[in-house]
C-alpha cells in the first residue's frame, strides 16, 4: 500500500527510508554532507524504479524544481516529479535500539531483498559484512558493514505450526 519512497532532511542529516510494512531500508547522509533546507517528501516507486544501479558511485541529488514539483538528477538524466500527498510512516517508531538475539523465522523472499540490497549498494555478500541480528517478535536488524550509513529491518512471520499442513516432510521423505 505505500507507493514511494521518503526523504526527510532536518538539523539530524538527510535520511531515505522505504517501507512496505514487512521490511524496511534506511539510510544517512550526514548534516555535514546535506545541504539545504528542511524536506519531507514521497518519491513516488515509479520514479525511484527508473534509477539503476551502476558500477560507478554516481549519488542522486535531489532538488527542488518549481513548487510543488522536484527534479532527480542521476548519473546524467534528469526526472521533474510530483510527491506523493501523504504521510509516511513513523519509521523511527519501529526501530529497536539492540535486538535481543532471540531467533525467529522470516520469509525467505524478504532476506533475499536484502541480499539484493546490499548488491546494489556494492557490497559483497561473501565478505562477511552482511549481518541479520535477530530479536524475536521484533524487527531483525540487518546491517550492510561499516561503509554503508543504513540498515534493514525485517518483520518475522508468525509461527502457524500444523495450521497450513505444510509443517512435516512428505511421508515419502521418511
Amino acid at each position: 500500500y505505500l507507493k514511494g519512497v521518503a526523504v526527510q532532511a532536518d538539523d539530524k542529516g538527510a535520511f531515505v527510508i522505504a517501507t512496505d510494512g514487512h521490511r524496511a531500508l534506511a539510510f544517512c547522509q550526514s548534516r555535514e554532507a546535506h545541504e539545504g533546507a528542511a524536506v519531507n517528501i514521497i518519491i513516488p516507486s515509479d520514479i525511484v524504479a527508473a534509477i539503476k544501479p551502476n558500477k560507478y558511485e554516481e549519488r542522486a541529488t535531489l532538488t527542488q524544481d518549481s513548487a510543488p514539483h522536484w527534479r532527480l538528477d542521476y548519473y546524467g538524466t534528469s526526472v521533474i516529479f510530483a510527491p506523493i500527498d501523504g504521510t509516511f510512516p513513523d519509521w523511527r517508531r519501529i526501530c529497536p535500539k539492540e535486538a535481543s538475539g532471540e531467533t525467529a523465522q522470516f520469509n525467505p523472499e524478504y532476506v533475499g531483498d536484502m541480499a539484493k540490497a546490499a548488491k546494489a549498494l556494492g557490497v559483497k555478500s561473501a565478505s562477511g559484512a552482511i549481518k541479520m541480528a535477530h530479536n524475536g517478535e521484533g524487527p531483525a536488524i540487518v546491517t550492510f558493514g561499516p561503509d554503508v550509513d543504513g540498515f534493514g529491518l525485517i518483520m518475522p512471520t508468525r509461527a502457524n505450526y500444523g495450521r497450513d499442513g505444510y509443517t512435516t516432510t512428505p511421508s515419502w521423505a521418511r
